[in-house]
């Protein structure tokens, strides 16, 4: 590990190379997308690409043409071709990019063209990561890229997008900037050999629980908001035929689940995924749980649910308005519990704020019910958290609070300033790790073996 930022860690993956990959997905399309970068990507365009104006010579402009085979000649498609000379480009180096006819062969062999001029095929990740070595994006950054490819609603989205801009790295900063503020004092006060007195330490005290306390509040954000980046997992609980089924069919919008008047009818979990408010909802259907399964094959399924309920960030546990039954099992904690009367259609539909009742036959009060879970989950419709650290980053977060908690230890402990000041860098470096300015191979593989080929 070093505290060398990321221009100065470049050679810890070869950037002489010339690279090339297909950046769309493959398949039927109407476009397709293949991708260069490095030294030498001019000499390649211009030697598979035919047309009467030379893209190169009108950087970032698109130009329309042919593209050619280098070494047979042939033909391979009529395509549109833009080249961003460095710096100005995404990766920072000489880039081109064609835009040919999507699906199976053709971009393939327009891929193959451009690596029979010496290019080589990409590794995972490698333009975004040199975009990240060539200083044109912090490392939260370019982990945001990697997460709104992957993003499966529209609240993960936003909040790849909005770490993609900054806002992780943003926070950090005075953090940062106020650790070296105190790592400057400490110094000082070796340096000028100055008396460590009450007054100095209180006041170094101070500015360190400050930071902590900026530091914890944002590490403190993953939990509450954690459903924004990984979405939430509402279980459907309850004794068998309290209507888990008919829920789980209305809320997915269609019948998934088998319903019968039969109690038992569901022996595994069943799970969909839907979306409220833009966040995604993994929503899971469990096997009813009651007092002695009949055969083994209703334990499994009743074992299933029980480790569905511990793995739930919210359950509804269902009380059927014709046959109210038991509350949820002993140990579940009551905070991630909404209990709530099924078949209201069979009643008079009464609801009350501890029991809310619904009917998934005729859709009265579902409404409701998903504005409760909402609530659960701490999710104020319309509003989210603009920085999430994803669990690396957290990791990180974690380490930098233990190593400023054992700096004030041996502040309050009147330890020497050296001693304090190590504690501070440690922490410093753990801050680093999220924005890339300490870096090591193992961390570049971590986060960049996440991405896809061509990104």
């Amino acid at each position: 590990m070093s505290a060398l930022g990321p221009l100065q860690e470049a050679d810890c993956l070869s950037q002489a190379d010339l690279i090339a990959a297909i950046s769309t997905a493959i398949g039927p399309g109407a476009v397709g997308i293949v991708r260069l970068s490095g030294q030498g990507a001019a000499w390649a365009l211009e030697k598979a690409f035919v047309s009467q104006t030379s893209p190169v010579s009108r950087p970032r402009s698109m130009v329309f043409g042919k593209l050619v085979h280098p070494a047979t000649g042939a033909i391979l498609d009529h395509v549109l071709a833009a080249f961003f000379p460095s710096p100005c480009s995404f990766t920072g180096e000489d880039t081109a990019e064609i835009f040919c006819h999507g699906g199976h062969t053709v971009p393939r062999l327009i891929l193959e063209a451009f690596l029979a001029t010496g290019a080589r095929l990409a590794n995972p990740g490698e333009f975004t990561q040199r975009a990240f070595l060539n200083g044109r994006l912090g490392l939260d950054q370019a982990e945001a890229v990697a997460e709104l490819v992957a993003a499966q609603s529209e609240a993960e989205a936003a909040l790849a997008t909005s770490h993609l801009e900054g806002a992780l790295s943003h926070r950090i900063r005075p953090a940062m900037e106020g650790l070296l503020g105190l790592k400057a004092e400490l110094a000082a006060i070796l340096d000028f050999e100055e008396d460590w007195d009450e007054a100095k330490s209180s006041s170094l005290l101070a500015k360190l629980d400050d930071l902590m306390a900026e530091l914890t509040v944002l590490r403190n954000i993953r939990a509450c908001s954690r459903v924004f980046r990984d979405g939430l997992r509402l279980v459907l609980a309850g004794r068998p035929n309290a209507g888990k089924s008919s829920l789980f069919n209305a809320l997915v919008g269609r019948d998934r689940a088998l319903v019968s008047p039969r109690p038992g009818t569901t022996r595994d979990f069943l799970e969909a995924a839907i979306s409220w408010e833009g966040l995604r909802v993994e929503l899971v259907d469990t096997a009813g749980l009651g007092d002695c399964p009949e055969d083994e094959l209703e334990a499994r399924g009743q074992e299933f649910a029980r480790q569905e309920l511990e793995e739930a960030d919210v359950v509804i546990w269902l009380h059927p308005a014709n046959a109210p039954g038991a509350g949820p099992p002993p140990g579940l904690p009551a905070a991630k519990v909404l209990e709530a009367t099924s078949k209201a259609d069979l009643a008079d539909g009464r609801s009350s704020p501890e029991r809310p009742s619904f009917s998934a036959l005729t859709g009265q009060g579902l409404d409701n019910l998903k504005t409760l879970v909402l609530e659960m989950a701490g999710i104020v419709p319309g509003r989210q958290p603009e920085a999430v650290p994803n669990l690396r980053q957290q990791k990180a977060l974690e380490e930098c609070l233990k190593c400023l908690s054992l700096a004030r230890q041996a502040l309050l402990g009147c330890q020497p300033p050296d001693i304090i000041s190590l504690e501070i860098g440690d922490a410093l470096d753990s801050l680093g790790q999220i924005t890339g300015q300490i870096l090591s191979e193992d961390l570049l593989a971590e986060v960049f073996d996440r991405f896809c080929v061509g990104k």
